[in-house]
Parts: C-alpha cells; sequence; structure tokens
C-alpha cells in the first residue's frame, strides 16, 4: 500500500466521516527533529543536507524524502524523490518542494493528496500553499472514490482555496466519469467548509402526466449567518413557469422555516379553478424559557387539485387536510400544560372538522404519593369553531387515583375516577345550551407472570404465560343532549380492549359493566433475551346492554369480538404477523383480519407481504421489495392492490446503485389517491456524488416509507 493510504481505510465507503486515523503529536516546545542515513552541515552558511530515509518533525507537520535541504537561516526546506508531507487533515505525496515550514507555504510538484476529514483524494501538477489558510493549484483534479477508481470526478485548470473566508473557485472545470465530461463551467465558486455561499444548486429534473417535463433550478442567498433563502424557478412543459421560495431564520431561542410557490396562468387547469394557483407554509418551534417551548405549522393551497397537481414530493399528494396549527407548551415535574389553536383547510369533499380556538390542556400524572397512591388529572378548556354548525365552548375535568401494587409474579392497579363535562352552546336547537355530564369510572387491571424453560427449534428460550384480567364500570347516562364535537368510537383492536372509554374525545363516556379475559405468551431466547414468538387473545364480556352510543341502536351482545395477534421469528431473517377479529355476533363473522411476512438480511436485501382486511372498508395486498441483483445494485418495488375495487392503487418500480463514492436511484410510479381516479404516472431520477453534492426528488425518503425496513441512510 502506498505511503499515503497507510492506515486509510477506504473500504468503509463513508466520504462524509471522513478517515479514523489519530493526528500527529505536536512536539514540545516547537522543536524540530530530523533524522536520516546521511548527513552534510556547512557550518557558515546554516544549511543541513540529509539524504537517505529522511524524516522531518516541525510541530504537527512530518517531511519524508530521500533528499533534502534544510537552510536554518530562512527555514526553508527543499526536498525532492519520494516526498510525503503530512498536517492534520492532509497527506501530500510528490516529486520535488520546497516549504517554509514555520509560515506553512510552499510549492510541490506533480502532487498526489488525500483530505482526512472528507475521505477525498485527488492529484494537482502545482500547488502553491501561500500560508495555512490559502492555497492555489493547477490541473487539478478532486474526488471520494477510492484510489484505482473514477467513477466521477472534478477537474480544473485551476484552483484556488481560502479557508479564513470559506470560499474556494476555480477555472475552467468540469465533471467526468470514467474520462468522460459529463458538466463543464468555465468559472465557478464553491464552499470549503461548513459555511454558506450565495450561488446556482444542482438543478433537478423529472417528469410527470400532470406537469410533462418538469426542471427545477434552484438559487440560494446566504443572507447571514443565521439566515438564507432559495429562490427556484421551475419550468413545467405542460403548465407553465412557477416560481417557489423558502426562508429559513435562526434566532437565540427558536427557528422557522417559509415557503410559498405562485403559478400565474396554469395552462392546464381543471374547469372551475383559477389559473392562478399559489400555496404557502410556515413551520417554527423555540424554547424560549426553562419548561416552555412552542410549536407553529401553518399551510395553504390555492386550491382542492393543488396538491395532486403541482406537489413536487413523492408523498404529499395524498394529503387530505392542511393543518394550521400553533402549540405553547410547558413540561414541569410530573405534569404537562399545553395552549393549542387548531384548525385544517381541506383538501377534496370531505367534511371540516372542527377547529379549536383555543385549546387549553393540562395533565397530571404522579405516582409514588401518599401509601403508594397514584394522583391522575386530565383538565380539558376547548372552544370549538364551525360555520352553519352547532359551536361553542366545553369544559372536561376527570381527576383520579390510583393504586398501583407490583410483584415480580404480578401486579393489580385499581383506579377510580369522576368526569366532569360542561357545554356552553351557540346556534343550538335545543332546549338547553349548557348541558353537562358527570360520571364516575372503576377499573380493575390485574395479571400474573409465569415461566419456564424451554427449547425453540433446539435453542434454549424462556416461555411466559400472562394472564389478565381488566374489569370496567361506568354508569349509563343519557348523553343524546350533547354535542359531537371531535368524538369518535375507537377502532376495535387488541389494545382497545384495555381501554377506559370506548370513545375518543370527550363528548361521550361509555357506559360499561365488563370484564376483559386476554391471555399472552411469549418465548424469549435465554443467551439474547430477544423476542422469539408472541401471541395474544382476548375478548370482553358485557354485564350490561351498552346504552350510549354516537349513532344505530343499543349494543346488546354479551361479549365482543375475539381478538387473536401472533408475532413470530421465523429463522434468521423472517419474521412474520398475523392478527384475526372475529365475531360470533356478527353473520360475516371475520370482521378484521391481517397478515404480514418480512424478510430482511444483513445484505439490505427486503421482501415484504402484506394482507389487510376490514368490513366494508377496506381489502388490499401489499408486496414491496428490495432485492440485490449485483454487488451495486439493486430493485426496488411496491405492488399496492384493493381487492375490493380490482384496482391498483400504488405500484413503482425501480433500481438503485450505490458505490462507495456515489449512487443513482431511478423510480417509475403510477398510483390513484382514490380508486375512482385516473392514475398518475411519474418518473423519477436521484443522483449524489458522495462527498459533493446530489440532486433530484429524494426518492431514498420515499422508498423508506413505501418499503418497510428501507433504511434511507444505507
Amino acid at each position: 500500500m502506498p505511503r499515503i493510504d497507510q492506515g486509510l481505510n477506504w473500504e468503509q465507503c463513508s466520504p462524509d466521516k471522513g478517515f479514523d486515523v489519530p493526528p500527529l503529536s505536536p512536539l514540545p516546545d516547537n522543536l524540530t527533529h530530523a533524522s536520516a542515513d546521511g548527513l552534510e552541515f556547512q557550518r557558515d552558511n546554516e544549511i543541513a543536507i540529509f539524504t537517505g530515509n529522511v524524516v522531518v518533525r516541525e510541530g504537527d507537520q512530518l517531511v519524508e524524502a530521500e533528499h533534502i535541504r534544510y537552510d536554518k537561516t530562512s527555514d526553508t526546506l527543499e526536498a525532492k524523490e519520494g516526498i510525503y508531507f503530512e498536517q492534520p487533515g492532509l497527506r501530500i505525496t510528490g516529486q520535488k518542494a520546497t516549504m517554509q515550514l514555520e509560515e506553512h507555504s510552499g510549492e510541490i510538484e506533480e502532487l498526489e493528496y488525500r483530505l482526512l476529514d472528507k475521505s477525498a483524494r485527488g492529484s494537482a501538477k502545482l500547488a502553491q500553499l501561500e500560508n495555512s489558510d490559502r492555497s492555489h493549484f493547477q490541473q487539478v483534479n478532486y474526488t471520494t472514490c477510492r484510489p484505482g477508481n473514477s467513477d466521477w470526478l472534478i477537474e480544473a485548470e485551476e484552483l484556488h482555496v481560502d479557508k479564513a473566508t470559506g470560499v474556494g473557485s476555480a477555472k475552467d472545470a468540469k465533471l467526468t466519469s470514467k474520462g468522460v465530461p459529463l458538466f463543464y463551467v468555465p468559472t465557478i465558486t464553491f464552499p470549503v467548509d461548513n459555511r454558506r455561499k450565495s450561488g446556482f444548486l444542482i438543478p433537478s429534473a423529472g417528469y410527470g402526466d400532470k406537469t410533462g417535463l418538469d426542471v427545477e433550478i434552484p438559487y440560494y442567498f446566504n443572507i447571514a449567518p443565521n439566515m438564507d433563502a432559495t429562490l427556484t424557478p421551475r419550468i413545467m412543459t405542460d403548465r407553465g413557469l412557477m416560481l417557489g421560495g423558502e426562508f429559513r431564520y435562526l434566532a437565540e431561542w427558536h427557528e422557522g422555516e417559509i415557503k410559498a410557490e405562485i403559478l400565474p396562468g396554469d395552462q392546464n387547469v381543471s374547469p372551475g379553478i383559477d389559473e392562478n394557483r399559489g400555496s404557502f407554509s410556515y413551520q417554527a418551534k423555540g424554547a424560549p424559557a426553562d419548561h416552555w417551548s412552542f410549536d407553529v405549522d401553518i399551510n395553504h393551497v390555492s386550491d382542492d387539485e393543488y396538491l395532486n397537481d403541482l406537489g413536487k414530493s413523492l408523498a404529499v399528494s395524498s394529503q387530505k387536510k392542511l393543518e394550521r396549527r400553533g402549540d405553547l407548551k410547558y413540561n414541569g415535574d410530573g405534569w404537562f400544560a399545553r395552549l393549542r389553536l387548531h384548525d385544517y383547510q381541506i383538501v377534496g369533499d370531505d367534511p371540516k372538522p372542527y377547529a379549536k380556538l383555543p385549546q387549553l390542556l393540562i395533565e397530571l400524572d404522579k405516582p409514588n404519593q401518599a401509601a403508594g397512591l397514584t394522583y391522575h388529572l386530565h383538565a380539558e378548556y376547548v372552544y370549538f369553531d364551525k360555520s352553519d354548525a352547532v359551536h361553542g365552548s366545553r369544559l372536561d375535568l376527570q381527576p383520579g387515583i390510583s393504586l398501583p401494587m407490583r410483584r415480580p409474579w404480578g401486579y393489580l392497579t385499581p383506579k377510580l375516577s369522576a368526569r366532569y363535562t360542561s357545554y356552553s352552546l351557540e346556534d343550538h336547537t335545543g332546549p338547553n345550551d349548557i348541558p353537562s355530564r358527570t360520571l364516575p369510572t372503576f377499573s380493575l387491571d390485574g395479571g400474573l407472570f409465569y415461566e419456564r424453560t424451554t427449547s425453540w427449534f433446539g435453542n434454549a428460550t424462556i416461555q411466559t404465560l400472562e394472564p389478565r384480567l381488566f374489569y370496567l364500570y361506568t354508569p349509563e347516562e343519557d348523553q343524546s343532549s350533547l354535542p359531537d364535537f371531535d368524538t369518535s368510537e375507537y377502532d376495535f383492536s387488541f389494545a382497545s380492549l384495555f381501554r377506559e372509554n370506548r370513545f375518543s374525545g370527550s363528548d361521550r363516556v361509555g357506559d360499561a359493566n365488563q370484564l376483559t379475559l386476554a391471555l399472552t405468551s411469549r418465548q424469549f431466547s435465554d443467551e439474547s433475551g430477544e423476542e422469539l414468538f408472541r401471541a395474544s387473545i382476548g375478548q370482553i364480556y358485557y354485564f350490561r346492554d351498552r346504552e350510549v352510543q354516537l349513532s344505530g341502536p343499543t349494543q346488546t351482545d354479551d361479549s365482543s369480538a375475539l381478538v387473536a395477534e401472533v408475532d413470530t421469528k421465523l429463522g434468521q431473517n423472517w419474521r412474520a404477523r398475523a392478527a384475526v377479529q372475529w365475531n360470533p355476533h356478527n353473520d360475516e363473522e371475520v370482521e378484521k383480519s391481517a397478515l404480514s411476512f418480512h424478510y430482511n438480511d444483513e445484505n439490505e436485501r427486503i421482501f415484504n407481504f402484506a394482507y389487510r382486511f376490514s368490513e366494508d372498508l377496506i381489502e388490499q395486498t401489499d408486496l414491496s421489495a428490495r432485492w440485490a441483483v449485483g454487488s451495486h445494485t439493486h430493485l426496488v418495488g411496491r405492488w399496492n392492490y384493493s381487492l375490493r375495487d380490482n384496482t391498483t392503487m400504488e405500484v413503482f418500480g425501480g433500481l438503485e446503485y450505490d458505490s462507495c463514492c456515489w449512487n443513482t436511484r431511478v423510480v417509475l410510479r403510477q398510483h390513484r389517491t382514490d380508486a375512482d381516479e385516473e392514475p398518475d404516472l411519474g418518473i423519477f431520477l436521484q443522483l449524489e456524488l458522495k462527498g459533493l453534492t446530489g440532486f433530484g426528488e429524494k426518492i431514498d425518503e420515499f422508498l423508506e416509507r413505501g418499503i418497510l425496513g428501507y433504511q434511507a441512510d444505507n
């Protein structure tokens, strides 16, 4: 291995992290140390001539060569043959060098270099080191590819670097791949450290059925150390020219981001939509004082089809609600308070929910109080606003107390709470504008732990048996006169077997006199503690009818659906999950079911299959994968099919190539946001030159959402 690469692990493939090599230890008291096979010293001129295996150390710098002439009077060093130079973060080899060590200046001819902090390398015909900050190069190149690989290379006739200002400049620069020119600029400036610089960013391009050829050319403005902006013209052949902008700022105790887009005169606008279209968003968060924080998220689009037609993200087009929210929070010792203003812009035909203007929420949970008690408090005040509907305020108070009793072999937790809810209504047609409700709730939650040693496919394991009982009592009270501002019935699942209220929100408290019986069994590896298998089954037994409903008749069944779940590891890389909700009181019997298989190995090969069924709602299959077809190449894809509608909701396929110094991804995608809509077809490209830049869509983030187990940072 050449001297310049000794100790450098090019196989690590991490340009952003640099090489993990210890720096040279500086010599004490600014001493200069030299050794060689031979030495000639000219006392009158104070010149030393070293020959054969010469090594010179000064401070944190090292010079090696076969021949070195050192002039002590001028502190000048001339080296020839087999030159090797090292200082923190930099290694250089060359044929001839003249250097002034104390001033960190000099010239090196026919050199190669390694940037240790960036895992980068290159060569140059001549390097002129003006001082520790300023340097100049002729016929220079740069890459993060390992030695012997030139998948990409930046070449320039001249390169000037100024570390003091953080700016570099190049003349006659070009990007090449394996010697083939791809891109050329006569002159360019760029940042050489983390400091930002105004200028054009890498453009991106794509194609979609709704936009045609879609090209973006962003320009970056470095306004101040704590703020910047990006202006992005977006050219769409089927729609026209859009102008987008982004402004970011960072203050002492908060930060924010503003984004806006405008498309004047859309050339392909749908009937009934204004041809002048745009969007706006503002996000901010901060911590103005100890325990205090705030969070703001405001979004707006000009029309219902904006995201579907013009959304740049691979995921944003499916959004139905745009949030408009502001939170002010306080985190205390065992308690939490939040003041919220919350509204939505509905994109499409879905009904608009109530706005919360404002919502004040206080949550308290204080364990280990007197006699082992835990104190609970849920307190909420909300003003619900909605045009052409009943609106008004709601006060909801629920104090509670519990006594957790835990032992290694089991637990028992009795809990008692009382809930008071009152309203002050406007535009209400009923006889009472200030209805209220007060209800107590008692629950008793207990379980046991049994375990034994056993085996799992020949491996020693620990098997548990965990029976659990959950009793719940809430008296019945007629709540039909109360409004429904933000309440719905929870989706039934294994977790809902242990809820104290079958309704979300505060407008309904379900009457209950019921007992949940559940059983869970697990198997853990005796060696690693990893869970290898888990199976759970449970059911609620009702001792009276459930009178309180949001809509529909009283529920009279004497038991709930039976819910069962299984999660198991199948071999080294496979995992399977299954769940079923079986209702003996329903003619269809199976109300919900799900089955999935997941494969993920050390080579990042992924295979997923899932089936989901929910009565009268969905029946879908979902197939996704990432699979190697070469040492650096993977196929990626997903197929989401609706059996209920006999149509494909989303299908995409693509290719990704990943080497140590660059990667690229290309994806062809067809998707529907609704089964009755025409599909939208698009093709997307992403290219990253590691350690330099990247452009195109963020396909890696899209694949992370669409393929279970895919990790973008891999």
